[in-house]
């Protein structure tokens, strides 16, 4: 891996291209004479309320854990404050009678099945993990599934949970995206455009910061490094053959990047690292809401991948263990104003 030359003259690292994000649409559907038709909720509505359910469910594991192992309470307060914060907010998006369906979704009033909890902390702990997982993997599935605004907040909860998900030794493996098994892909304009090329300009920086930081590892952190850093090489490519099949000339490379932390050490090339995929979990936040689904997907599981190497990071570097409740997500976002269905 080459160490790469110093801090330089040309900009910040790519992710903050992306600052601007579409509007969450209105979760409804259309109208129609037929009864049966009338009475079958919005793709949309099912899947918001499969995620307060789910947050519900992660709460009431977190509570059952905290009240079985009190002294855990420090350490999982954090984690029970954002799936509140993200219930609240799945709960504002959620209109009744949206979607063509004509009464509150069910998720919304029942109550979560009690919880078991394991007698040994480690083993409790273990087990919030999985279920953290899990259900991050559903918001990453759930958001092909979704409209663009919806599949947004969907990636940018699911990226929290993946971080509340992920231990020390997580976060080193690395899906590339892929493009579809279609002869020809429709042109990247808009919004889509705009976020391909935020996001392959956050792996140039990436590959670019992860060959300066490797020059302050040894051993074992140096071949994790490594590990990311080919990794990332490997989704930027995928990033510019996706942008070139969709007709799109792929965003270059800067000579050098100014990075946001001079490394000098293992903890502030640990600090450096962190940003660098704290910045791609912004990136993809903002993929997610791209109109492609199977892309919308994709850039839900490469925020939570992220996430998960942050989290990694941040152990290395022996840093806070901290993160935003809605990673990527402006606050704008935060207060939709769905409008019933017809």
């Amino acid at each position: 891996m080459p160490a790469g030359p110093g801090p330089s003259r040309r900009t910040v690292l790519g992710a903050a291209a992306l600052t601007a994000v579409i509007a969450l649409p209105a979760l409804c559907g259309c109208s129609g004479d037929d009864p049966v038709r009338a009475a079958a909720p919005g793709l949309d509505v099912v899947v918001l309320s499969g995620a307060i359910a789910a947050e519900q469910d992660l709460i009431a594991r977190y509570e059952a854990a905290r009240a079985a192992h009190t002294s855990l309470a420090k350490r999982i307060d954090p984690a029970i404050a954002h799936h509140r914060e993200h219930l609240g907010v799945l709960r504002r998006h959620y209109v009744p009678g949206s979607g063509r369906q004509a009464t509150d979704a069910p998720a919304t009033s029942t109550s979560p099945s009690p919880q078991r909890v394991p007698d040994v902390q480690a083993k409790a702990l273990a087990s919030l993990r999985t279920a953290e997982i899990q259900t991050a993997a559903r918001y990453a599935a759930d958001a092909g599934k979704s409209a663009p605004g919806l599949a947004q907040l969907l990636a940018s909860i699911g990226a929290c949970a993946a971080g509340h998900g992920a231990s020390s030794t997580s976060g080193v493996a690395k899906k590339p995206m892929t493009q579809p098994s279609t002869a020809s892909l429709p042109p990247a304009r808009g919004f889509t455009l705009e976020a391909l090329q935020a996001a392959l300009a956050s792996e140039h920086a990436a590959v670019y910061g992860y060959g300066v930081l490797g020059s302050r590892l040894s051993g074992g952190q140096y071949e994790v490094a490594q590990t990311y850093w080919n990794a990332h090489r490997v989704q930027r490519d995928s990033l510019m053959a996706l942008l070139t099949a969709r007709q799109a000339k792929p965003v270059a490379a800067a000579a050098a990047y100014r990075l946001p932390v001079r490394v000098t050490s293992t903890r502030t090339a640990a600090q450096l690292a962190t940003r660098l995929e704290d910045d791609l979990t912004v990136a993809y936040v903002g993929l997610a809401g791209a109109q492609d689904a199977q892309l919308r997907e994709q850039a839900a599981r490469a925020a939570q991948e992220s996430m998960t190497s942050a989290v990694r990071w941040r152990t290395t570097g022996d840093l806070p263990l901290t993160h935003p409740a809605f990673p990527g997500l402006p606050a704008s976002a935060l207060s939709p104003r769905p409008r019933p269905g017809h």
